[in-house]
This record gives C-alpha cells, structure tokens and sequence, in this order.
C-alpha cells in the first residue's frame, strides 16, 4: 500500500478465512431481526395477534404495526450515535493487545446475551410492556454488538497491507456473510416456524458468539500492537472525516443501497403470506431468501474478478443501476396470472439478488481504500472512526426501513388489498437509483499511495 499501509504482518490464507467467518454469525443475528422482527410483532390480521398494541398520541389513533415500526426505527437511531463514540474510543486506545481486541475479546458475550433476550418479550398478548421490553432489549444489544463489532471491521484495513490482501479479506467476507444471510433468512423463518421465535433467537444467538471468537483467534497474533493511538478529539475527527470528498461521495450510496435492501427484508414474509399466498410464511419466506441468495452468489463469484480487472467503482455503480431495474419487478407476480405463484416469485427474487452483491462485496473494501486516502491527508490512522461512522448513517437509514415499509403497508397488507406491498419493490428501486447519482463522483482509485492519489487529482 505505498505509504499508506498500516504494519500488519500478512494473514495466511486459514486465518484470512477464520476471520471472514465471523460474519456468518453477524449476518445470521442481522438477517433474522431485519426479517422477521416486524412481523413478529404486528403480523397481518389473517395470521394471528401481535404483541404490541394500537395506541392514542396526542389526539391520533396510532397502527399496531406503525408503533412497531417506529419502535424499531427509534431503537435503530438511538443505535446509530454509539458508532462515532465507540470507532473514536478504539482509534485513541492504546494497551498491550492493541487498539482493538480488547473491545472484542470482553463485549462479545453481551452481544450475543442481547441478541437471544430481544426475543423473550414478556407477554404473549399485545402490551405496552413489551413495547418498553423491545426498546430496553434493542438498545443494550446494539451497544454490546457496536463494542464487539465495530473494532474487529476495523482490523480489516489493518491486516490487508496489500490490495490483493484486502480483496482476498473482504471477498471472502462476501461469500461469508452469504452463508449467514441464508442462516438468518431460511433458517431462523424454518425454526421459527416449527419450534418457536425464542428458540430461533437463542439459536442466532450461539452462532453468533462462535463465529465472533473464532475470527478473533486467527487475528489475535496478527493484529498490530504498535499503531499509534490517534490524537484528535471526537468533534475534530468526526468534522474531518465527513470532510473526506470521496467519503462524501461514497456514504450516501452505500447508505441508499442499504435503506433499500432494508425495506426489502422486512417486506418478505409479508409478500409470502399475502401476495404468494403461502400457509407456512416463515418456511416460504426461506424459500425466496434462498434466492435472493443464490443470485447474489452467482454474481459476487463473476463480479470478485471482474472488480480487480475493471475496479471497485465500475462494479459497485452497475450494482446500483440493476437494483433500480430489478426491485420493481418484485411487484408483478399474480398481476398477469395466478399460476404458480411460487414460482414467480423466486424467480423474481433471484433476479434480485443479482445486484444485491455488491452491497455485499464491495463496501468494507471502498472504506478501507478511503482510510488510507485519509491517512495521506491527515498523517494518522483511523480506520475505526471511518468504519464507524458509516454504520452510523447506515443505521439511521435503516431505522427508516421498517417504518416506510410500515407505511407503505397502510394503503394494503391483505391478499384482498396487496397494493402497499406490491408497493415496496418499485420504492426499494427508486432509493438505490438515488444512489447511483451520487456515486458518479466518486474517484478514488483501487490501489491507494501517494503516487496513484496524486494522478488522480486528489491530493
């Protein structure tokens, strides 16, 4: 990495591997809330009764379903602001295990200990307790998971010193977080289904805090101890890090894109039950996740080789076109036949799934490309505080996800009134295509120095 590269020895290809598997238990706990959470508690009237009831604010009747939305989108912003502090904390740390293990190695249990108690609300029938339980459970989880994840994404940078490196990491990382996603998305929807959402949540809960550990021994030896701390103060560090032109450019989309997929998970089981009409929600909804999946698999392995021939941008801007084309489409099975409705829509979701790859596969190696763009602007290291920083926009973009799709669902959740689920695909298009126009900006090349910024014009 010229100049730029942090000192971190070179991962073997095992503990590159090691360390990429975590996220098929980060991506098994992400994908099962963000699928099945919002249906858990306001599922559509035909399926049975919620746990959260209708409340009156300030004059106005408020939806069982939007008070569930909206507790997730609060949870999810409140969420969002422990990032920044977490990322800062880690980049000025300094101890004999470094800047970042000593966050993961003690937070991690709580993560996981958070993770299964969202699911044990206290009541089985609607309650505003268990909106008050919901709301404590989710904020300690995403305080405990920011601890533990954040600063292990911020390895990444730190033990790929080379390009090659980092596309082997996060790569691998894509075809990972794959397996988790179709963990959390079949899986979790088949064991809720059969033995109940509390033993799906301690499940998610297990493969989590393995895979967690299992990716901290392959970098234990490997993470850098003698990276000095960064020095600048929270204010200073958040001000110069969205001053970062091509973070600039870069954030929007990736948080669009997210905003996007976002809506699109937790709209599943609904498209299940009331457009594809399924009995078995959960089960079906695995179905069409697997397919979305498989799309994403089938592009990711020809997009890999085909960023390092025509580069990270190139790719990343198709990913966001193709999403524009192909979540609106999401909305045509039943309107020109009935027959196999099934069918159509794993069809569909495969078509889906094609450009979700890059949402995969591509972001944690731009941000890692731009934290060394900023060290050749600043002269110090940051990663965490970049990293960090991104989920935290992100998450506030994804707080907004269940909340638009609860509105949407407002104008028809049934099978006699599809029209505000039929809606979601041609919305989730629209943001995604948002993001391309921002993306166009972008410059930054795949190979970070001070010789190649400086070609292209950005230093």
């Amino acid at each position: 990495m010229g100049d730029t590269g942090p000192a971190a020895a070179r991962l073997p290809l095992i503990n590159k591997l090691l360390f990429a598997s975590d996220h098929i238990g980060l991506q098994t706990i992400s994908y099962a809330r963000g699928t099945l959470l919002l249906f858990y508690l306001a599922p559509p009237a035909a399926v049975g009764l919620g746990l959260v009831p209708g409340v009156s604010l300030l004059g106005f009747d408020v939806d069982a379903r939007v008070l569930a939305g909206g507790l997730l989108t609060v949870g999810r912003f409140v969420d969002a602001v422990d990032d920044p502090l977490i990322g800062w904390w880690s980049d000025r740390t300094q101890s004999r295990w470094g800047r970042r293990l000593p966050f993961i190695l003690f937070s991690t249990p709580f993560y996981a200990l958070f993770a299964a108690l969202i699911w044990f609300l206290p009541s089985d029938e609607p309650s505003l307790w268990n909106a008050l339980y919901l709301v404590v459970m989710l904020e300690l989880f995403f305080v405990a998971n920011t601890m533990s994840s954040g600063p292990l994404e911020a390895l990444i940078p730190e033990v790929s010193p080379t390009p090659s490196d980092r596309m082997a990491i996060v790569g691998s990382i894509f075809l990972f977080a794959i397996v988790g996603a179709g963990v959390g998305l079949a899986l979790s929807g088949r064991i809720a289904d059969t033995l109940g959402y509390q033993t799906m949540g301690v499940f998610v809960a297990v493969v989590g805090v393995v895979f967690r550990y299992i990716a901290l021994s392959a970098v234990w030896r490997y993470a850098p101890r003698g990276t000095p701390p960064a020095r600048v103060a929270l204010w200073a560090g958040l001000w110069a890090t969205l001053r970062n032109p091509q973070f600039v450019y870069f954030l929007p989309t990736f948080v669009m894109f997210s905003m996007a997929v976002g809506i699109l998970m937790a709209w599943v089981p609904f498209f299940a039950s009331q457009v594809l009409l399924a009995e078995n929600e959960g089960t079906v909804t695995g179905l069409l996740f697997i397919a979305v999946i498989t799309g994403a698999v089938v592009a990711g392995v020809i997009f890999w080789p085909l960023s390092n021939r025509y580069g990270k941008r190139r790719i990343y801007a198709w990913c966001l076109i193709g999403s524009g084309a192909a979540f609106p489409l999401l909305t045509l099975p039943g309107l020109l036949t009935e027959a196999g409705l099934l069918a159509q829509g794993i069809a569909l979701s495969f078509l889906a799934g094609i450009p979700m790859s890059g949402v995969f596969l591509l972001p944690k190696a731009l941000t890692a490309d731009i934290a060394d763009y900023d060290a050749l602007l600043t002269g110090e290291r940051r990663e965490a505080l970049f990293y960090s920083t991104q989920n935290f926009f992100e998450k506030v973009a994804l707080s907004l996800s269940p909340l638009l799709l609860s509105l949407a669902l407002l104008l028809g959740d049934s099978a006699e009134n599809p029209l505000g689920i039929r809606l979601a695909g041609p919305l989730a298009g629209a943001i995604a295509l948002l993001g391309f126009v921002v993306w166009r900006r972008y410059r930054l090349p795949d190979r970070v120095n001070r010789e190649t910024a400086t070609a292209a014009g950005l230093l």
